[in-house]
C-alpha cells in the first residue's frame, strides 16, 4: 500500500507539473494574441480607408480632366487622358504632398467605359509603385455605378487590395462595398462629397490572421474632413469577426458620430476600448 501511495503521488505532482507549464506558456501566448487581435482590428480599418481616398484621387483628377482644372490634383499630379485606349493617368513622381495633406508617389491608373464623368460607367483602378503616407498599394479596385432608389447615384466597388505598411506588416482586402453619394453630386466642387457606405470584405494579415470585417452601421465619408487634412471617415461602425485563432469574438471600430472632423478612431476589442490617431 505504501509503495502504491508512493507512486500516485509523483503521477500527480507530473500532471500538475505539465498543467502548470502549459498554462505558463498559454498566458504568454495569449498576451501576444492580444497585441496581434488589436493590430488586425486597427490596420483593418485603416487600410479599409485607403479604398475610399483612392477612389476619390480617381473621381477629382476624373473631374480636373474634365473641367480643364488647371491646379491638377492639388498641384501633385496633372491627369493625362488617353483617348484612345480610355485610360486616365495620375503620376505622382518621387513623392508629392498635395491632395487632402497626404503623401503621394507612384501612380495611379484608371480604365473607363464611356465618357469622363459618366457616373454610370465602369472604372478599373490599378497601381504601379504607388504609395500614400508611407503604405504601399498593390491590388486593383473596380467601380460601377447603378442607379439608386431614392435618386442618389449609387456604385459598387469590388476591392483587392494589398495594404503595407511602413514597419513591413500587410493587410489584404477582398469583396464588395456599396457607395451611396449623399451630398454633393452634380456641382463644380469634388471636396465636398459625402457618401454613405455599406457592404463585407475578407482580409488576410501579414501574419497569418483572417478576419471577416461587416459594416453594422453605414460607413459616413466626408471628404470636407479631408479637405481640412482630417479623416474623411467621420462615422459608422465596423465589426471583425472569424479572426483566425481568436473563435467567435468580435471587435468593433467606429468612425465617430457622423459630424465631427478629427483623426479619431475608438476600437473595443473584449478585453478593452481606446483611441487611434490616424493619417
Amino acid at each position: 500500500m505504501k509503495t502504491t501511495w508512493i507512486n500516485f503521488s509523483w503521477k500527480n505532482i507530473a500532471v500538475a507539473s505539465a498543467v502548470i507549464a502549459a498554462s505558463m506558456v498559454s498566458c504568454k501566448d495569449t498576451s501576444e494574441d492580444f497585441a496581434d487581435e488589436e493590430a488586425t482590428t486597427q490596420n483593418s480599418a485603416i487600410a479599409d480607408n485607403e479604398a475610399d481616398d483612392i477612389a476619390q484621387v480617381s473621381y477629382a483628377g476624373e473631374f480636373d480632366s474634365k473641367s480643364g482644372r488647371s491646379e491638377g490634383l492639388s498641384g501633385c499630379a496633372k491627369p493625362e487622358n488617353d483617348k484612345v485606349n480610355k485610360i486616365l493617368t495620375f503620376n505622382f513622381g518621387t513623392g508629392c504632398t498635395g491632395l487632402y495633406g497626404r503623401n503621394r508617389s507612384g501612380i495611379i491608373k484608371v480604365l473607363y467605359d464611356g465618357v469622363l464623368g459618366d457616373s454610370l460607367a465602369k472604372r478599373t483602378i490599378t497601381f504601379e509603385n504607388y504609395k500614400v503616407n508611407g503604405k504601399s498599394i498593390e491590388g486593383t479596385i473596380e467601380v460601377e455605378g447603378i442607379r439608386g432608389t431614392n435618386g442618389n447615384p449609387k456604385a459598387t466597388r469590388k476591392i483587392n487590395l494589398k495594404i503595407t505598411f511602413g514597419n513591413g506588416k500587410s493587410v489584404t482586402l477582398e469583396g464588395t462595398r456599396t457607395r451611396e453619394w449623399t451630398s454633393g453630386y452634380g456641382n463644380s466642387n469634388p471636396d465636398d462629397n459625402k457618401y454613405s457606405i455599406t457592404g463585407e470584405l475578407q482580409g488576410t494579415t501579414s501574419t497569418g490572421r483572417s478576419f471577416t470585417q461587416t459594416i453594422t452601421s453605414p460607413i459616413i465619408v466626408d471628404f470636407s474632413c479631408a479637405k481640412q487634412n482630417k479623416f474623411a471617415r467621420i462615422g459608422g461602425i465596423v465589426e471583425l469577426t472569424k479572426v483566425g485563432g481568436f473563435g467567435t469574438r468580435k471587435r468593433t471600430v467606429d468612425y465617430g458620430d457622423g459630424v465631427t472632423c478629427d483623426n479619431i478612431i475608438t476600437i473595443t476589442t473584449f478585453r478593452r476600448t481606446y483611441t487611434v490617431t490616424v493619417d
